[in-house]
């Protein structure tokens, strides 16, 4: 690889990174709606329901198993981005290791010394 084309692929990498950061606020924000949908719901099921606690809790499960699914799935999405931003920071850090190995070459053969 040629330095520019280098610089141009670290220079792609860096607003790939940018855009998964912003998209991982707007998921944490739908995330954290999410698990105020299920919760909400399920207290006030809970405290509608009549019966033992046991079966309070298993009515209120049954009755936002929507939700929670909704908030799972969200959740997912958030580990899932947050690993896609540390895929791109490793993929950056080989880029800056490559371009500092040509550069290292590139000064190498100024020099007159082979390898």
């Amino acid at each position: 690889m040629l330095p520019h084309q280098i610089a141009d692929h670290l220079g792609g990498l860096g607003v790939e990174l940018d855009k998964a950061v912003k998209a991982m606020g707007e998921y944490e924000v739908v995330a954290v709606d999410a698990e105020g949908d299920f919760k909400v719901k399920y207290a006030r099921v809970f405290r509608e329901a009549a019966g033992s606690v046991e079966d309070r809790k298993q009515i209120a499960i049954l009755d936002c198993d929507a939700e929670w699914r909704i908030w799972g799935k969200a959740a997912g999405l958030v580990r899932l981005q947050r690993e896609h931003i540390r895929a791109l920071h490793a993929r950056i850090d080989v880029g800056r290791t490559l371009a500092s190995t040509v550069r290292a070459e590139v000064s190498l053969a100024r020099s007159g010394v082979t390898p």
